[in-house]
């Protein structure tokens, strides 16, 4: 309701839909390396980590391989503002096929004959004064 008086435009399903559209971007973008992409997408410290990540594979000469499968779940289990900055917790329920690769195509981690079930808790952002209408990935975890 604090989110709706601040941006009378927010609904819960339209947060919901875009919330999904963003997570399949995001998760997509992360697995192929793809920083340019996910660079407007996230926070500056969650971009930080992210590519991180990303460098780490590189120097080690291994690859990512992401199929997603579908996403189960997605359900709002936190949501408030904090000054004029609306903030959206997410709990994605979604089943993937993750696969890291050496550089002679090994599999080193996964199966990629094997579909995870995997949960993660996704922080969105977005100052609700402004014009730009997207919000910003600012926090990711798994379930305690």
């Amino acid at each position: 309701q604090k989110i709706q008086r601040a941006d009378p435009s927010f609904t819960p399903d339209g947060f919901l839909g875009g919330a999904r559209a963003a997570f399949e971007s995001i998760v997509q973008a992360f697995a192929a390396g793809d920083l340019r992409s996910l660079k407007p997408l996230l926070s500056e410290t969650v971009f930080d980590q992210f590519r991180q990540v990303v460098k780490t594979r590189e120097t080690a000469g291994q690859t990512l391989e992401t199929t997603l499968v579908g996403i189960d779940k997605a359900d709002i289990i936190e949501a408030d503002m904090r000054d004029r900055t609306a903030v959206v917790t997410v709990s994605f329920r979604s089943e993937q096929v993750n696969v890291i690769r050496d550089k002679d195509g090994n599999a080193v981690e996964g199966d990629a004959t094997h579909v995870d079930r995997i949960t993660d808790i996704w922080t969105f952002a977005r100052n609700t004064r402004s014009r730009d209408p997207n919000w910003t990935l600012i926090a990711t975890r798994s379930p305690n």
